[in-house]
């Protein structure tokens, strides 16, 4: 079998069509096409030919993973949770994990205070936060550290622009049900009566 054309593709400029035996057969990224040494009229086995297609899958996957991941701040889980559920290969799995790690495309610690502060402005609890990030594969220590800093906005702070938001609704005019509803939330009874008492 013979590579008869090497074609850059149109729609991905970083991508080459290659054309074996005059028929299109598949495609790398130009970093592949390099490494691999390839070019017109050389000469490839069946055995050569399996893996390049192998390749070809794996430079996709990795182009598909690269855009998901740059979407939004995502943590070290929920990266191999979404390979595993591409049904990817253990070793590929943990390879891209690490591959995008040291690229720092993935960063635990900057997830973490992404989602905090996320959470925060939408006034949840320290304990409710601290449970979502461990549920995203964050560490306690990790979790602790972003939650207590100097730039995390006070539990106190959440807390009463919770009850101001929910103050005059209907479903929570008795202090009971509101009380209860914000203690769901993970905030301490004590935090809750002192806020309560500022409106009274």
């Amino acid at each position: 079998m013979t590579i008869t054309q090497i074609k850059q593709q149109v729609k991905n400029p970083d991508r080459v069509s290659i054309f074996v035996d005059g028929k299109y057969s598949f495609s790398l990224t130009l970093d592949q096409l390099l490494s691999e040494k390839l070019k017109k009229d050389i000469e490839i086995d069946e055995a050569r030919l399996k893996a390049l297609k192998k390749l070809s899958e794996e430079g996709k996957l990795r182009a598909r993973t690269l855009e998901w991941v740059l979407r939004r701040p995502h943590s070290t889980k929920e990266l191999r949770d979404y390979l595993f559920k591409k049904q990817v290969e253990k070793d590929l799995r943990e390879d891209i994990i690490t591959d995008m790690v040291d690229k720092k495309y993935i960063n635990d610690q900057e997830f973490a205070r992404w989602f905090a502060d996320n959470r925060m402005r939408k006034n949840k609890s320290t304990r409710e936060i601290s449970a979502e990030l461990t549920s995203k594969g964050i560490s306690k220590e990790i979790a602790s550290d972003i939650l207590q800093s100097d730039e995390a906005l006070s539990e106190v702070d959440r807390l009463k622009a919770l009850v101001e938001k929910l103050k005059n609704r209907s479903r929570y005019q008795e202090q009971e049900k509101l009380i209860a509803y914000l203690q769901r939330k993970g905030f301490k009874y004590s935090d809750i009566k002192d806020v309560l008492r500022e409106y009274e």
